[in-house]
């Protein structure tokens, strides 16, 4: 692609008013993304289920025809269906395969996503409100899910703290089993509006969470404050689930202030 704007040497005339409103066009112009293989394989199979074509309880072909499919690694393959399964849209089954779940309302939220991703300007006070309305959402589900835990879902908390642990060196394996625990604790809570509005914000936020992930103290922060809640829930204290999730909330806002700080520099 041709550049937008040639560049002038020192010695030349001053820029016309036809060039000043063309190099003004062409700085609103920005570098196309550079797409991770596994985020062009959610994006596909989301299309798909969205549109039908996949419907709820069809099995998906297998993680090695859908790898050999996408000319994608069975680790990158394997990293897009995380991020399907805390979209809730699929269902992987252990020894079994993996399904397409019930997604009701699940394309006007999408809808939904898409408007306000694209209204945000995603600069630090976008970001950090993101994030501040997160934190009430997630204390509001804390306390619900505390009243509602059982032992199979205690588990199922325990094994996604059990992934953060072993992928703690690999940020995007250790980011979408954080997601995956607060995503189980949004089911808990057995809200489906919350659920559709969590996901919602999950989305807008997975750029903030790669960032937070580089502030070199964030992992481990992130890992211990997970046992916390864990630990709340397990006893089935809504008041130290509610302030353990308040205080992992507010430390990931300042591991997300400090990241955003820091790219300006």
């Amino acid at each position: 692609m041709s550049q937008v704007v040639a560049q002038r040497s020192p010695s030349a005339l001053p820029a016309s008013p036809n060039e000043m409103r063309e190099r003004g066009n062409g700085s609103l112009l920005k570098p196309i993304r550079r797409v991770r293989l596994y985020e062009n394989a959610v994006e596909q199979i989301q299309a798909l289920i969205l549109s039908k074509e996949y419907k709820p309880g069809d099995r998906l072909p297998s993680e090695r025809s859908l790898a050999e499919h996408f000319h994608i690694s069975r680790h990158s393959l394997r990293e897009a269906l995380r991020i399907l399964d805390v979209m809730g849209l699929i269902e992987i089954q252990v020894g079994d395969g993996i399904y397409v779940k019930e997604v009701d309302f699940l394309p006007y939220i999408e809808s939904l996503n898409l408007s306000i991703g694209s209204r945000l300007q995603m600069e630090q006070d976008s970001f950090v409100k993101l994030w501040g309305a997160r934190r009430i959402l997630e204390m509001g589900m804390v306390d619900l899910a505390a009243k509602q835990i059982t032992e199979s879902l205690l588990k199922r908390l325990w094994w996604c703290i059990e992934e953060m642990k072993k992928d703690i060196d690999h940020q995007d394996a250790f980011i979408s089993a954080g997601i995956r625990f607060h995503r189980l604790i949004a089911e808990i809570a057995q809200n489906e509006i919350l659920i559709f509005i969590w996901d919602m914000l999950a989305n807008l936020m997975r750029k903030s969470q790669n960032r937070i992930y580089r502030i070199p103290w964030s992992p481990k922060k992130a890992l211990y404050a997970h046992k916390k809640i864990y630990l709340a829930l397990k006893a089935k204290d809504s008041a130290k689930a509610v302030e353990a999730m308040r205080q992992h909330m507010l430390d990931e806002e300042k591991a997300l202030v400090a990241a955003l700080e820091k790219g300006k520099a």
